[in-house]
């Protein structure tokens, strides 16, 4: 599942990204490719548990950002 969540300021979405890199066991950030749809100047890839899914939503539903979910196949 990749989370794409909208951060207006860009020393926000920074120290957002390091939250959440905090809430999980491992990630990398990293620079997302060129989207013609969506401009990206952070990734955060992980594994998370059900709980630390949870937690995520949680941040970001307290930080007032919205997001939209993609399912891969």
């Amino acid at each position: 599942m990749i989370l794409t969540i909208y951060i207006k300021e860009k020393d926000d979405r920074i120290k957002f990204a390091q939250e959440v890199r905090n809430l999980v066991d491992e990630s990398t950030t990293y620079i997302p490719r060129e989207n013609p749809v969506v401009k990206s100047d952070i990734g955060v890839k992980a594994d998370v548990s059900q709980d630390q899914y949870e937690a995520i939503i949680a941040l970001i539903e307290r930080r007032g950002y919205t997001y939209n979910e993609y399912i891969r196949s």
